[in-house]
């Protein structure tokens, strides 16, 4: 690869570092101004799993790839989905803030494997 595509990457991903760096801390801010509890949890996988049956989507479509459906569950926003999944890991004792994706793969997949 150049030397120009290999800058280009290394730029991208510090510009994203520091965006979501920035966007952070005016979360933090914004939330303890309004004296809102916040939490950070690990978000491997939450928009790649169903929230009620534990799945893994088997299909999303829609203009943005927002809707999903499950034989199981039916329809559903896969927004909503992930936003009940990053709820849930609030309490998860097995999911941790810094447990690898690589993990936390794995004990999704055997809680589908268990159920």
């Amino acid at each position: 690869k150049s030397d120009n595509s290999r800058f280009a990457r290394k730029m991208r991903k510090r510009l994203n570092s520091w965006t979501k760096g920035q966007l952070d801390e005016r979360i933090e801010y914004l939330s303890s101004k309004n004296s809102i509890e916040t939490h950070d949890v690990n978000p491997a996988y939450t928009s790649q799993y169903w929230s009620i049956c534990g799945q893994h989507f088997e299909e999303r479509y829609g203009s943005h790839h927002e809707l999903t459906k499950c034989k199981k569950c039916g329809k559903m926003n896969a927004n909503i989905a992930a936003a009940k999944n990053i709820l849930s890991r609030l309490t998860d004792e097995e999911i941790m803030l810094y447990t690898p994706y690589k993990r936390v793969k794995e004990i999704l997949v055997s809680r589908i494997k268990e159920a």
